[in-house]
């Protein structure tokens, strides 16, 4: 897939790049936050079309899928009092923005030409987390 580190990351921060810009194109905004925690999770505040992403995040790899993911919250119009009005419908957004999530990364690879011999090359290049992998295997 990648011969160095350095390609690993600039390819990593292509896809970051277009997101951004993703967001920047349909009004959301996107913050980076380094928050004390690693584990601290990354936010979407619909309320003021914005999401706040931890910079800080225990794997590196996976902030592509979680600026997707928080997209998805925003792109949805998921609100926060709908977020927490059960947890039945909390996990349904949850599964919406992970879905949205792999919308947006394939249509990444649609628009680069980027192909994948398997899902699982695509799950691990984005660094989709390995408890959504269900998604994958629902496209099959």
């Amino acid at each position: 897939m990648y011969q160095t580190l350095e390609q690993k990351v600039e390819a990593r921060n292509e896809v970051i790049k277009w997101l951004m810009n993703y967001a920047l194109d349909h009004q959301f905004g996107i913050t980076f936050s380094y928050k004390a925690n690693d584990d601290d999770p990354s936010e979407a505040f619909p309320e003021y079309s914005s999401a706040v992403i931890n910079a800080n995040w225990k794997n590196i790899d996976e902030i592509p899928f979680i600026i997707g993911h928080e997209l998805g919250h925003l792109m949805l119009g998921h609100k926060r009092k709908e977020f927490d009005e059960s947890p039945t419908k909390r996990i349904l957004m949850e599964r919406a923005a992970n879905e949205y999530s792999l919308y947006l990364l394939t249509e990444y690879c649609d628009l680069h030409e980027i192909y994948f011999y398997d899902k699982y090359t695509f799950a691990h290049a984005f660094g989709i987390p390995k408890d959504c992998y269900y998604l994958l295997e629902e496209q099959a």
